[in-house]
């Protein structure tokens, strides 16, 4: 079982992570804003491994993943496969950071899957969604980085707000 950190901790590394790691990597600046209603959205949804029982999506309009590829395969012109396999790649990244954060905290290492591509916004059947962070980019288009727990059981909803410091 992993050390208990607290969703303020938590927060903190999720926003750090993907703010600099995505500036550095991408060159895109994210800051906290709104979502807006505008735009194709997709998801890429990666699961924490078992002890964690947890999983992050990373929603985000088009133009997002669009730039995030052309920055990463350094191409202007990025098919739908391209944009989908650097996406993927994009959050294998943030995990690894974050798993690398989440280290010194939890005194566990944390591991997780390969992850998966969705249309539109994606949080898995039979989960809740425990820390939400909504950004724009400095172009103006809106992504969300959703903390999935399980909806009931020994890792869900309710024992994260009863031992982890959840409002």
């Amino acid at each position: 079982m992993i050390n208990i950190i607290s969703r303020e901790r938590l927060t903190e590394i999720f926003d750090g992570v993907i703010r600099e790691i995505t500036r550095q990597v991408v060159g895109v600046n994210l800051s906290p804003g709104e979502l807006s209603s505008a735009g194709e959205r997709y998801t890429v949804y990666i699961k924490f491994d078992d002890h964690l029982g947890t999983g992050l999506s990373f929603c985000a309009e088009r133009a997002v993943f669009i730039r995030v590829a052309q920055c990463m395969i350094m191409e202007e012109d990025i098919s739908s496969e391209d944009m989908e396999a650097v996406a993927q790649e994009y959050l294998n990244i943030l995990c690894g950071h974050i798993a690398a954060r989440l280290f010194p905290d939890t005194k566990t290492p944390v591991r997780f899957s390969v992850p998966a591509f969705y249309p539109g916004r994606y949080v898995p059947e039979g989960y809740a969604e425990h820390i939400v962070l909504t950004y724009t980019s400095d172009q103006q288009e809106s992504a969300q980085l959703i903390h999935c727990v399980p909806a009931e059981g020994a890792y869900g909803a309710a024992a994260w707000k009863q031992t982890k410091g959840v409002d």
